[in-house]
C-alpha cells in the first residue's frame, strides 16, 4: 500500500471505540505513517479536530517607538549674550510664556542708528524736493539751462530713494526688537534645550531661520511609530483600536487608534515592512518620546463562534492539490460551485447580478461559476475568449471590484470578518477522507471561524499541506518531457 493510500483510509481502532475529545483538541497521533514512509504502522493517524464555540480575537502585533506629533523649534534671529533662560528642560509651559531674553545692547544700537539715517533721508528728500521746484520755476523763465533741470530732477530722484531705505532698514530694526525676547509659540513641554544662561549665540536671518535655542512638543497626544511587514498591512486601516503597552508601565494598557499608514515601504534585511502610525490620548504625561511600545491592532473580534483550528482549513488551491496527491475521487471546483448555490436564499441573485436580472457571462460561463474555478480553467476560459470579450470581462470586473481572470488584486480591500470559501477534509461511512467546502470568516492564530459548513462537535481532519510535496514533486518532473526514465515524454 502506498503512502498516498494509506493516509486516506481511517486506520482500524483497537481497544473500542475513543471518546469525545474536548473541543478543537486532536484525537489522534501526528501523521508519522504519512510523513516518512511504509516502516510506520497505519496505526497512526492523521489529526482529528473537532468544530466547537471559540472567542476569535484578529489582530497584528508590532512594536515601535514613541514620538511626539509635531515638534516645534525655537529659533533666535537676534545675537548676542542669553541674559534670561527661566525655562528647564521637561517644563510644561503656556503660550506666550518667556522661554529666553538675549542681551538687546545690539539691537537696540541698530534700532537708533536706522531712526537717525531716517531722520537725515527725510530731510535730504524735503530739501532736494524744494530745490526742483525752485529749478523748474527758474528754467520755465529761461534763467537755468535745461541741464541743471536734469540734475534737480536727479537729486531729487536720489534723495526719495535714500528715504525708502531708511524707511525698510528701520522697520527691520524694529523687528529685530522682538528678536531677543523669545516667547513660547504653543502650551506644550520642553524637550530639548541647546543653550544655556550666558551663552553667546550668533543671530542669522538666512534661509535656516535663525539659531535653534529649544524644541517644544505638545505631549497631551503622541503617537507610536512601528513598522508592520507587508503581508498584514491590507488588514489594516486608519481608524481601527489599538492598545499599546510600555516597559514603563507593564500592568497598564493605553487604548489608540490607527492614524495613517505612511505610503513608502522600509526594506530591512529583506523584509518589506510600512510605516504605521498610531495616535495615543496622553493626558496623565505618562508617555514619554523615545519610549519603547508594543502594539496591538484588532481587526475583528468574534465572541462564542463556531470555529476549528487552522490546521484543517485549506483554500481551495490546497484543497485540489491534497485530493489530486491522494487520488480522492471528488472535483472541488464543483464541490465549490454547488455550496454556493446552496448557500444563497431562494430567490436571490447570483453573485455580480441583481436582483430580477441576468447574471453576467464570461466567454460563456456565469460570473459565479468563473469566480469559483480554478486558476488553470479560468485562463483556459480566457484564451478561448475574442479580444471583444476580453474586454467586457475586464470591465465588469473592475465594476465588482474583481482583479481580472487571476483573481488579482485591485478591488476594494476585503474585511477580515467577510465569510469566504474554504474546505475541510473529513472520513466518509466508509472510513476514507473526503472533502467538504466550507465558509470561514474571521481568524486568529489558533483557529479559524464557520460561518457555514460544519455543525458543533463535527469532526475534521487536519491533512498537512507537507503530505503532498513529495506528489508535486514527481508531478513536476513529469510534466516535463524529454527526460529518459522519467515516463514524461
Amino acid at each position: 500500500m502506498s503512502i498516498f493510500e494509506r493516509c486516506r483510509r481511517r486506520p482500524r481502532l483497537r481497544g473500542g471505540s475513543p471518546g469525545h475529545a474536548t473541543v478543537l483538541t486532536a484525537l489522534g497521533l501526528a501523521v508519522a505513517g504519512c510523513a516518512t514512509g511504509e516502516a510506520n504502522e497505519p496505526e497512526q493517524t492523521l489529526q482529528t479536530l473537532t468544530a466547537g464555540r471559540q472567542t476569535i480575537v484578529s489582530s497584528v502585533e508590532a512594536t515601535g517607538t514613541v514620538e511626539p506629533i509635531r515638534v516645534i523649534e525655537v529659533k533666535s534671529q537676534a545675537g548676542g549674550e542669553v541674559l534670561q533662560l527661566p525655562v528647564e528642560l521637561g517644563d510644561n509651559v503656556e503660550q506666550g510664556t518667556l522661554l529666553v531674553r538675549i542681551d538687546p545692547r545690539d539691537v537696540n544700537n541698530a534700532f537708533s542708528q536706522a531712526q537717525a539715517d531716517l531722520d537725515v533721508a527725510e530731510a535730504q528728500a524735503d530739501v532736494a524736493g524744494r530745490q526742483l521746484e525752485r529749478v523748474e520755476a527758474l528754467h520755465e523763465s529761461d534763467i537755468v539751462t535745461s541741464e541743471e533741470l536734469e540734475n534737480a530732477i536727479l537729486s531729487a530722484a536720489n534723495a526719495r530713494a535714500a528715504l525708502v531705505r531708511a524707511t525698510t532698514n528701520k522697520e527691520l530694526a524694529e523687528d529685530k526688537l522682538d528678536d531677543v525676547t523669545l516667547r513660547a509659540p504653543i502650551t506644550g513641554t520642553i524637550v530639548e534645550r541647546t543653550v544655556e544662561q550666558g551663552q553667546v549665540v550668533t543671530g542669522t536671518r538666512d534661509l535656516t531661520g535663525g539659531t535653534v535655542l529649544m524644541r517644544m512638543a505638545d505631549l497631551t497626544e503622541v503617537q507610536v511609530r512601528m513598522l508592520v511587514d507587508e503581508t498584514d498591512i491590507g488588514r489594516l486601516q486608519p481608524g481601527l483600536p489599538a492598545d499599546i503597552t510600555v516597559e514603563a508601565y507593564p500592568s497598564r494598557t493605553f487604548r489608540g487608534s490607527v492614524l495613517k499608514i505612511e505610503p513608502q515601504a522600509v526594506v530591512e534585511q529583506n523584509v518589506t515592512m510600512f510605516a504605521v502610525l498610531t495616535r495615543i490620548s496622553n493626558e496623565e504625561d505618562l508617555l514619554r518620546p523615545g519610549m519603547n511600545a508594543d502594539v496591538e491592532v484588532v481587526i475583528g473580534r468574534q465572541e462564542d463562534v463556531l470555529a476549528v483550528a487552522n490546521s484543517g482549513i485549506k483554500s481551495q488551491q490546497e484543497a485540489a492539490q491534497i485530493v489530486r496527491a491522494l487520488e480522492i475521487d471528488a472535483d472541488v471546483n464543483a464541490l465549490l460551485r454547488d455550496f454556493q448555490s446552496q448557500g444563497r436564499p431562494e430567490g436571490a441573485a447570483e453573485d455580480g447580478a441583481a436582483e430580477g436580472e441576468e447574471e453576467a457571462m464570461i466567454g460563456g460561463v456565469p460570473m459565479s461559476e468563473f469566480q469559483s474555478m480554478s486558476q488553470e480553467e479560468r485562463m483556459r476560459v480566457f484564451q478561448n475568449m475574442s479580444d471583444e470579450e476580453r474586454r467586457r470581462m475586464m470591465q465588469q470586473f473592475r465594476n465588482q471590484g474583481g482583479g481580472g481572470p487571476g483573481g488579482g488584486r485591485g478591488g476594494p480591500a476585503r474585511r477580515p470578518d467577510e465569510p469566504r470559501p474554504a474546505f475541510v477534509f473529513r472520513y466518509d461511512a466508509n472510513g476514507l477522507l473526503d472533502v467538504k467546502p466550507v465558509m470561514i470568516g474571521l481568524s486568529d492564530f489558533d483557529h479559524t471561524q464557520i460561518v457555514r459548513g460544519l455543525e458543533e462537535g463535527e469532526e475534521i481532519v487536519a491533512v498537512p499541506t507537507s503530505l503532498i510535496a513529495q506528489q508535486e514533486f514527481l508531478d513536476r518532473i513529469r510534466s516535463r518531457s524529454g527526460l529518459p526514465g522519467i515516463g514524461g515524454g
